[in-house]
């Protein structure tokens, strides 16, 4: 018996030499493709044959990875059935969702695509020596394994990819040395597919381009739909093509409109953006001074007719009741009442950039009337590393959109715990109203109510149009974190776009007090981190629990609200992240305390933008009865830290509470 212990002791130790070579040598060749990965998701290459090569660059980068990991496996079930104890690296990696989209258009940075080439090469070099040092590796172990022959074969594809495009981009530097723009366009015909000036968009931007207002009207009635997920990818390669002034004279021209198109650069919309909300403050009240001017004519004019006095026979009171003409003048100065007062909402929250260390702010989108819409951004979102989208819910309106603790605040609170705990870090925090959300007390419209989701289905395309954009403006050739927060109603909205861009919409979304995202599970978003907070004494976050209707999901027939089911229920699969919560009964106010200065739920929501997910607060358990007001309220206290992706959390108090 101690002869076979010695045997296996010393199998064991040579099992466990050659699971430390394989687990180096997994190591330094597994991440091989992800630096071309990266540069696929900058849009370095877009349209035309870039999705096939995107999707083939994705198959053989998780062939790669699988291989390592079957080979590391494979050696420490071995090691285990001698009864030693091994453990098997991740040699897995993740890369942001910005990403290109197929389409019928091409576009590409001749630099960075210079750089993917050599890349590729260098996988193409090193992955077959890698390949047949693992085969030998497991061939001396006696282990029957095909992962050599995946890793071999994953460099010889690399090289053939590289010889390819390194002869396409030689031929682009030999006959187009004048510019990144007519390389560009030379790539077109190159590399498969066409320029964008093919088909009814290409005739549209082409036109638009020339200083067509109705075209550009009609591009953005389009981009709304957000049926065409290609769109703002064209549009920004149509952007870059035109000339400084050609781009000079559309701002000025039709500031309004080229600041809403998704997939400009944030610079430019910013500056578009701001060009119209100039204008509009210095002629609206110019327009209102002309319309009081009339009101008062129209008064005077009244009271002449009815003899200089209002004691005319009217036994009925019928003299009181407004005209027509009265009517129409109330209106237009209520409404341009309404965009005065949008304006210095607007202006109150572009105010929050440039303080307290925070970037200045840009402004992406502005429309005023109604009740409006506007994007803030804190950060320039075309460069930033960590990028969130925080969506609000019932009530809001643009001339409540700057006030105090109000939206543009939330978003700017959260670049400061975002900033505060990445410092190393660029973030960019975007707070949208692009969608008209649902008003309080509104019933008789079927899509201004909260008690529906005909806002949020009106509200979606919207979202992932503006996410299109995004992405396609996006400039970093390192990975980038995008999330999309959706509060309250907003939760609903950012549901249902995530599922309009399935497995393309965000990296993650975070739910804060929802009452139903529009899904009956998690993995319905097609979103790779879901995450959800809710207080235990929110009313609005437990009305998904109601089973007032029924919800289709993939894993079957679900009740929930209107709105879906509940997403801080376990069973639909999202991690919880812990926020206060005080008492056991429901009150409305801890619905709008997610954001409230030095709470745990605005700690965590900063680490989740950050990736920080072993670094969440999780605040004191909270008591039956509320504690005693001459009692200090505990300090929040930090999660354990062993493990980098905690599995869900439940909230402090069960939901309902």
């Amino acid at each position: 018996m101690g002869f076979w212990r010695v045997v296996a002791g010393k199998a064991t130790g040579e099992l466990e030499a050659a699971l430390s070579r394989v687990a180096r040598l997994g190591a330094e060749h597994a991440s091989m493709l992800d630096s071309c990965a990266r540069c696929m998701a900058a849009h370095a290459w877009v349209g035309g044959g870039a999705p096939k090569f995107d999707q083939m660059l994705a198959v053989r980068r998780a062939s790669l990875q699988a291989a390592f990991t079957a080979a590391a496996q494979e050696i420490a079930q071995r090691i285990r059935q001698l009864g030693g104890q091994a453990h098997v690296p991740s040699f897995s990696t993740s890369i942001s969702v910005m990403a290109p989209s197929p389409g019928a258009f091409s576009g590409m940075d001749i630099a960075a695509m210079t750089r993917m080439v050599a890349d590729l090469q260098r996988a193409g070099q090193d992955l077959p020596r890698a390949g047949q040092r693992l085969s030998a590796e497991l061939s001396a172990l006696c282990l029957s394994s095909p992962s050599g022959q995946q890793i071999l074969d994953t460099g010889v594809w690399a090289d053939e990819q590289a010889r390819d495009l390194r002869q396409r981009l030689t031929t682009i530097q030999q006959t187009h040395d004048i510019g990144t723009a007519s390389k560009a366009t030379a790539a077109f015909g190159l590399f498969g597919g066409h320029a964008p000036g093919s088909g009814e968009i290409g005739k549209l931007m082409t036109a638009a381009g020339k200083g067509d207002g109705t075209a550009l009207k009609t591009l953005k009635d389009l981009q709304d739909t957000g049926k065409d997920t290609t769109l703002a990818a064209r549009l920004n390669v149509w952007w870059r093509e035109l000339d400084k002034t050609a781009q000079a004279q559309l701002i000025a021209a039709s500031p309004g409109l080229i600041g809403a198109l998704n997939g400009l650069p944030a610079t430019a919309r910013d500056q578009a953006n701001r060009k119209y909300l100039a204008e509009q403050k210095a002629t609206i009240p110019q327009e209102l001074a002309r319309l009081r001017a009339a009101w008062t004519e129209l008064k005077e004019t009244q009271k002449k007719l009815a003899g200089g006095s209002n004691a005319i026979r009217d036994p009925r009171g019928l003299s009181n009741l407004p005209t027509l003409k009265e009517r129409e003048l109330l209106q237009s100065i209520e409404e341009l009442e309404l965009r005065s007062r949008q304006i210095t909402s607007v202006e109150k929250s572009l105010a929050l950039g440039g303080q307290n260390g925070r970037p200045p702010a840009m402004l992406l989108q502005l429309e005023l009337g109604g009740l409006g819409k506007t994007a803030v951004s804190f950060g320039n979102p075309d460069e930033a590393d960590n990028l969130a989208v925080y969506v609000p819910g019932t009530g809001t309106v643009l001339d409540g959109f700057g006030n105090q603790r109000s939206d543009a605040e939330r978003a700017a609170l959260t670049w400061d715990r975002a900033s505060f705990h990445a410092p190393g870090k660029k973030v960019a925090s975007i707070a949208w109203l692009g969608y008209e959300a649902p008003q309080w007390g509104t019933t008789v419209s079927l899509n201004g109510t909260v008690a529906n989701a005909n806002a949020a289905t009106k509200g979606a395309p919207l979202l992932a149009s503006f996410t299109d954009g995004l992405q396609a403006a996006h400039k970093g050739a390192s990975d980038v974190r995008l999330s999309v927060l959706g509060h309250s109603y907003g939760s609903t909205v950012v549901g249902l776009a995530a599922q309009q861009r399935f497995g393309k919409f965000a990296d993650q979304v975070i739910f804060v007090g929802s009452p139903g995202v529009g899904a009956g599970s998690a993995k319905d978003l097609g979103v790779d981190s879901v995450w959800v907070g809710e207080s235990p004494n929110d009313p609005v976050g437990d009305l998904g629990s109601l089973f007032l209707a029924p919800v289709r999901s993939s894993d079957g027939l679900k009740w929930g609200s209107p709105l879906g089911v509940d997403p801080s229920d376990s069973q639909f699969g999202a991690r919880q992240f812990p926020v206060q919560g005080s008492g056991n009964s429901y009150d409305f106010a801890a619905h709008s305390s997610y954001w409230d200065p030095n709470s745990a739920s605005l700690e965590n929501i900063g680490h989740l933008i950050d990736g920080q997910y072993n670094r969440l607060y999780k605040p004191p358990a909270s008591p039956v009865r509320p504690p005693s007001p001459t009692a200090p309220p505990p300090a929040p206290q930090a999660m354990p830290t062993e493990n980098p992706l905690p599995h869900p959390l439940p909230s402090p108090n069960p939901a309902g509470g």
